[in-house]
């Protein structure tokens, strides 16, 4: 048995992947991310609204998951709740955050590894949805306006349309892209040279949060960690290791679950998801933004000043779970599991996470690839 070591780059960060072989073929893969952070420990002994603008920061591409997930953590800790409006207002700035990140993922992570391609029509995304977020939070990335108890935004009715109209001509061009019908020109040319069946998995799916129109199948109570012989913590349900993801939370869409009915958990079958799951988060937010009510409140005022709190919400790459517990309003623990734990764990030949069933008896020449496919954040588990 031969052991090659690879370092994987452009996966927002660096990981490092250690291939058993016979020959050509995989046989077993160890996963280690090495980069440390300590957001979380540096997090303690401060008021809980200093979170909001630490922990944006945990990454560059999800800040606005990171961000809601700390209001939502706190308030559930501090039992409040928020306004209709201030609701719809974040979903369409983690909506769009979703969406930014698919695009650039595709068009600047996944294609370039195996052929060159137009990337321009992801940063034009990029850009127009930029636009959209800095209307609703005054910045991006990296903003605080989401706090606990709302929001820190107060939109007109003019702005409101005009994020509407942003919304409609973004889905229109993303029609390019993929359309409705779930054809895409340029996933089809991605695979003239990869073979569809590749990086089948485990064939087990969770999704833990209930944001956007996303549906939880488990309880975030039966999730545990695990330590690895790296700086990275394996995430496990009761034990087990399960795929988090486009995949996991949109199987019930009939599209994709016939992708999926015929390629299984396969490469394409997840990149087919991610991408058509674009399509599906635009229509859910211009029938969102139509609710709004600019009358409601933004923001209601804490009064709680002690609690303990653990949400999840569904983030681009899959549950996100933030755990906090609060004494007379200081941090006294932080805890933070992202998706990237779950699905390139580093588990054992007897209990496989997704990445590493995925690259067993494949050829290693793919193995870049289908590490790639699950759109992983080694700067997320470095926090």
């Amino acid at each position: 048995m031969k052991i090659t070591k690879k370092i994987i780059t452009k996966i927002e960060g660096e990981a490092t992947l250690k291939l058993h072989k016979n020959q050509n073929i995989i046989e077993f893969a160890e996963i280690e991310f090495w980069q440390y952070r300590g957001i979380e420990d540096f997090l303690k002994n401060r008021h809980y609204n200093d979170a909001s603008v630490i922990n944006p920061r945990v990454c560059g591409i999800c800040g606005h998951s990171h961000l809601i997930a700390t209001a939502e953590v706190i308030e559930n800790a501090l039992k409040i709740k928020i306004t209709k409006k201030a609701k719809i207002l974040r979903e369409i700035t983690v909506g769009l955050e979703i969406i930014q990140n698919h695009i650039k993922w595709f068009y600047l992570t996944l294609f370039p590894s195996i052929k060159d391609i137009d990337y321009f029509k992801a940063l034009e995304f990029s850009r127009d949805i930029a636009k959209i977020i800095a209307l609703i939070a005054g910045q991006f990335p990296h903003n605080s306006y989401a706090i606990a108890g709302g929001i820190t935004s107060d939109l007109t009715n003019l702005e409101i349309i005009k994020i509407k109209n942003f919304l409609l001509k973004m889905f229109e061009r993303y029609q390019e892209i993929m359309n409705i019908e779930g054809y895409s020109k340029d996933l089809e040319i991605l695979f003239e040279d990869i073979p569809k069946n590749i990086g089948k998995s485990l064939n087990k799916f969770l999704v833990l949060g209930n944001n956007l129109f996303f549906r939880a199948n488990g309880e975030i109570k039966f999730v545990n960690e695990e330590k690895t012989s790296s700086f990275n913590k394996n995430a496990l349900y009761n034990d087990k290791f399960y795929e988090v993801g486009p995949l996991a939370r949109n199987l019930k869409n009939p599209l994709i679950n016939k992708i999926y009915e015929e390629h299984k958990d396969s490469v394409y079958t997840r990149i087919f998801a991610r991408l058509y799951e674009v399509n599906l988060i635009f229509e859910y937010l211009i029938k969102e933004i139509d609710k709004i009510d600019i009358n409601e409140k933004n923001f209601i005022k804490p009064r709680n000043k002690n609690g303990k709190g653990k949400i999840s919400i569904e983030a681009p790459r899959g549950s996100l779970i933030h755990e906090i517990e609060i004494e007379n309003e200081k941090i006294k623990k932080y805890n933070i599991i992202v998706p990237t734990q779950f699905n390139l764990a580093n588990g054992n030949k007897q209990n496989l996470s997704p990445a590493q069933a995925a690259l067993i008896n494949e050829d290693e020449k793919y193995a870049d690839f289908i590490f790639k496919c699950f759109d992983i954040c080694a700067i997320c588990v470095s926090h």
